[in-house]
């Protein structure tokens, strides 16, 4: 009887910050690029593709990997990305590509930059979660449609079907973290509708 072993490094880092990884003119993508939301009556998400790497159906950050259809044919080839968040592209998925993370659909358009919390993409909270646009914050679903556009300076994710935000805040360091701070919070909802005036 033969046994294989394999060996999966983790490294965890430690760092929280609730703040957008501002986006440097040097690292913004084409101007060719065109931002969009998704027209899910257009997409077979039972035509969905799979990650595929080197090391077969595992798939360690760094490692090159391509994203292939049912029949094996590679629709998004390896070396193209990173690292990526998403094991199966249905209406899209979240890569790293120098250094951003973003959010591209099937045929490698750019949706938007996703916003980073706890070193890795913004967790989906209430069924949205953050992106980045032109610097302003807004909202997408699980399937990566833009449900809030991106207009805000400050957002924190939903809770009780409402967030805080600020259209003017700044950014404090404080030892390891950073955090917000705005005279003009107030709350939205799910649809981006002004709910009321934030109270502490």
């Amino acid at each position: 009887m033969k046994c294989r072993f394999i060996f999966l490094t983790i490294s965890i880092t430690i760092f929280s910050c609730d703040v957008p990884k501002s986006i440097s003119k040097e690292k913004e993508l084409s101007k060719e690029t065109i931002y969009h939301e998704l027209d899910l009556s257009k997409i077979d998400t039972n035509d969905y593709l799979i990650i595929s790497s080197e090391v077969g159906p595992f798939f360690e950050m760094g490692v090159p990997f391509a994203f292939i259809n049912k029949r094996n044919d590679t629709i998004i080839p390896a070396g193209i990305y990173y690292t990526t968040w998403t094991d199966t592209l249905k209406t899209f998925a979240i890569v790293s590509k120098n250094s951003e993370m973003i959010g591209i659909d099937r045929n490698e358009n750019l949706l938007y930059s996703v916003f980073t919390f706890d070193n890795g993409p913004d967790y989906i909270v209430e069924g949205l979660f953050r992106i980045i646009r032109d610097g302003k914050i807004g909202y997408a679903n699980k399937y990566g449609e833009v449900v809030i556009p991106c207009q805000y300076d400050c957002a924190y994710y939903f809770e009780n079907g409402k967030a805080k935000v600020s259209n003017n805040c700044k950014t404090i360091k404080e030892g390891d973290y950073y955090r917000w701070l705005s005279d003009d919070w107030y709350y939205i909802d799910k649809q981006g509708n002004r709910i009321n005036n934030y109270k502490n």
